[in-house]
Parts: structure tokens; sequence; C-alpha cells
């Protein structure tokens, strides 16, 4: 990781926690007379919702570019080629086709992939501190190498709980669970468990600023092997620390509709694992790394329209600040339903 990657990312770390910090005295200040001081919801678009309540929500996202979806099988599984080359039998991640040349110059690594996911979710809240959701996604697959995939992706379950619930401030711890649902061949899931407990946070400085925050980790259980790889006893899967800050400055439109600019940055630092790329998708010219320490950071602007406390609208853009990226931009689509 170069200096100025560990710099972006101590940076952002510091940002993610200062700023929710300082904010509490500004917080603290909770006059009752003004309506618009309430927090009704997170108007955020990546950075995880801390307020609990019942909500169903429709989310459409596009991604473009995503050169490295094997790392640390945060995407997706182990590449599949070092299955077809007979390297990892176990290897469960997907792969091109072998032509008739050698194997070591067939297409079988990824090079540029394009994805879109549908999903569901809904959140049941049994009261202010405590609720249960479930995340159901639908991903379409379209890949240089590996072709077009569809189907369920990984689902994920989870639970929040509330540690501080005021008129103007959330807190929330969440625990996210995610289930191997997704066929991994297809490029639709990573062929593991893994959990994600983090902490949210949801503020209103006044009547007009917000600021939102999450700190999340990602832990794989039983992911693929380093077996067959030049880092055998590295496995496949590696630990992902996610953190984010978000500002939103809300415009009221009308006694029923707010319209909020917002912008996010997300971090991402991989904590292990490995991943593979190949310029031409050839096992010949592919090139081998342990992801330990690879960052990620993404900005993301958008809109968020809140037509009174029950339904909003988002649209967003976000594009990789770094090296390393997920994917090259995303455009994501929301419809959020509050009951």
């Amino acid at each position: 990781m170069n200096t100025s990657k560990t710099q972006l990312t101590q940076a952002l770390a510091s940002i993610t926690f200062s700023a929710v910090l300082l904010a509490q005295p500004a917080l603290a200040q909770e006059p009752s007379h003004r309506m618009s001081m309430f927090v009704s919801d997170s108007n955020t678009g990546y950075i995880d919702n801390a307020v609990i309540h019942t909500r169903a929500q429709l989310r459409y996202d596009n991604a473009r570019n995503s050169t490295v979806g094997d790392r640390a099988e945060f995407f997706y599984a182990e590449c599949g080629c070092y299955r077809v080359l007979g390297l990892n039998p176990a290897a469960p991640g997907p792969a091109g086709t072998v032509s008739g040349t050698p194997d070591g110059n067939s297409r079988l690594i990824e090079t540029s992939l394009d994805y879109q996911d549908l999903r569901f979710d809904y959140e049941h809240a049994f009261n202010r501190q405590f609720s249960i959701f479930a995340e159901l996604p639908v991903r379409f697959i379209d890949g240089e190498v590996i072709g077009s995939t569809e189907g369920i992706a990984d689902i994920r379950l989870g639970l929040k709980w509330g540690l501080l619930d005021s008129r103007t401030q959330h807190l929330t711890f969440q625990l996210k669970t995610y289930l191997p649902t997704g066929d991994a061949e297809d490029a639709l899931g990573t062929d593991h468990y893994s959990i994600e407990p983090g902490l949210l946070y949801f503020g209103r400085l006044d009547e007009h600023w917000t600021i939102a925050a999450e700190l999340r980790y990602w832990v794989p259980i039983d992911g693929a092997s380093g077996v067959g790889t030049p880092f055998p006893d590295e496995d496949y899967a590696g630990e992902v620390l996610r953190s984010g800050l978000g500002i939103g400055y809300d415009f009221v439109v009308s006694d029923v509709t707010r319209v909020t600019p917002v912008i996010e940055l997300v971090n991402w630092i991989v904590m292990g694992g490995q991943s593979i790329e190949s310029a031409d998708g050839s096992a010949a010219s592919a090139v081998f790394r342990e992801s330990d320490g690879d960052t990620i950071t993404n900005i993301k602007l958008g809109v968020r329209v809140a037509m009174g406390n029950e339904h909003s609208v988002y649209v967003g853009y976000g594009s990789s600040l770094t090296d390393d990226e997920w994917y090259e931009d995303i455009i994501r689509m929301e419809y959020r339903r509050s009951y």
C-alpha cells in the first residue's frame, strides 16, 4: 500500500470518528418546538441506515468495469481458473472456456465485468431499539470472459440494536450475515458464509445539515484456501474493514417534500486474502497478488427526495478515487417505503 493510500485511509478513518464526536455538542440541543429538527430517516444512499423502523426498500445498482472480482472473495469466489487448470479442484468461482490453444493461453480470467443488482430489502422493527432485516438480491452479470449470467445472489439477514435513540441522533449496532445462496461458478456469490458486525450513526446538526457514519467489519467463514496459488499458506478469502462518512443538506420544498443532496465517502481496507488478474484473460499473463493492504475509496454523490416521513427516492453516482477498486463507477437508484 503506497504512502498516498495510507494517508487517505488514515484521514478518512479520522474524519469518520472525529465528525461524530465533534457533532455531539450541537446535537445535544434538541429544541422541542422545531419539528424539522426530528430525525425521521437516513438520507444516505450507501452508508447503512442507523434509524430503526419498519421499512421496505427496492434498490437498483449498475456497476461498470470490475477487473478483480475475486479479491479476498468479497464480491465473488476464487477464480475458477484454478479449477480448470487443475491447480485447485475446489476453487468455486467463475472461469472462461478452454479454447483449442494450450490451457495457459485460454481466456479463463475475467478482465472487465459489469453487473446489475436488483435488491429487495425488508426491515421489521419490534420497537424503536430492535429490528431484524433481510436483503434479497438478484444479480445480472456481463463479463468479457465469463459471459452473461443471472440469478439469485447471496442473501443477507441481520439485526439492529439501538444504542442511542433520541430526537436528533441514532447510534445503532448492526449484525449482518451473508448466506452463500448465489451460484459461485456464475459469479453470483462467494460460496461461503460471512458475518459483518458494525456501528451505524445518523444525526441532525440543525434543521438543514445531517451527518451519517458507519464502521463495519466483514469476516468470511470457511472461504477458499490458498491451495494451488503462489501463496498456499494464505487463505484466498480475507477480512474487510469498511468505513464511511456522509453529509446531507435538506432543502424543504413544502410541508411534505424535502430534497437532500448527499455526498458520501466510503472506504474499504482489505485485511488478508488473495486475488488474480490478467490483462488478456490468460493464465500465462496472470498476476497473482496477496490482497492484504488493498485500499479502496469511493466518492458517492446523490440526492434523496422525501415525501413526508413514509416515501423517499434516491438517485446517485459513485466513482473510485483509488487505483484499487471494486468497480470503476456505479449508478444507484432506490425507492424506500417506511411504516
